[in-house]
């Protein structure tokens, strides 16, 4: 996949991605939002092993945004499955001197496009933890709606979170 919007794109991870990914990756700031799988520190040993598994799974859906010159954060989905089939979660980063830009505002709408346009896919969900209030900003701007509130159910460093979980329609989106 290859998406432009304005300077920056939303593509695919490649192997040359590596320097990059563990350069803004392994950020204290970029990963205290983001689950457990996102580790802290970040290592060159992550970055190919994320890399590796991206580039082997056909159904992934996990993209890399970049500006002109390098990888500056990441973009995906996670389909769910039985029943709630038609629904995906989003989840993105942007490393740190990328932030307040508007890059993120950009990158989670047309990444919406391209869910709903080539995916049958009806929802959208973006689960986002207390405290992080620029990611709601992000999903709000997008048109997403909080859908609920899951009490003290993130747990992150040494405390208990709530988790709110954000919501988009196919129906309701409009780029």
């Amino acid at each position: 996949m290859n998406i432009n919007f304005e300077k920056y794109q939303i593509r695919d991870f490649q192997r040359s991605d590596v320097d990059s990914l563990v350069k803004y990756a392994n950020n204290y700031y970029v990963s205290k939002y983001l689950r457990d799988a996102f580790p802290f520190p970040y290592t060159h040993k992550d970055a190919i092993r994320w890399i590796d598994f991206v580039m082997q799974d056909k159904f992934n859906l996990a993209f890399a945004i970049a500006d002109e010159k390098e990888l500056i954060g990441g973009i995906g989905a996670m389909p769910n499955q039985d029943v709630n089939r038609f629904t995906a979660e989003i989840g993105y980063w942007l490393a740190e001197p990328f932030w307040n830009k508007g890059i993120i505002s950009k990158a989670v709408p047309t990444f919406c496009s391209y869910l709903f346009n080539n995916y049958n896919f009806n929802h959208l969900t973006a689960s986002i933890h207390e405290g992080n209030d620029a990611s709601m900003r992000v999903v709000q701007k997008a048109g997403f709606v909080l859908e609920g509130t899951l009490r003290k159910n993130v747990y992150k460093e040494n405390k208990f979170l709530d988790q709110y979980i954000y919501g988009l329609l196919k129906e309701d989106f409009k780029l």
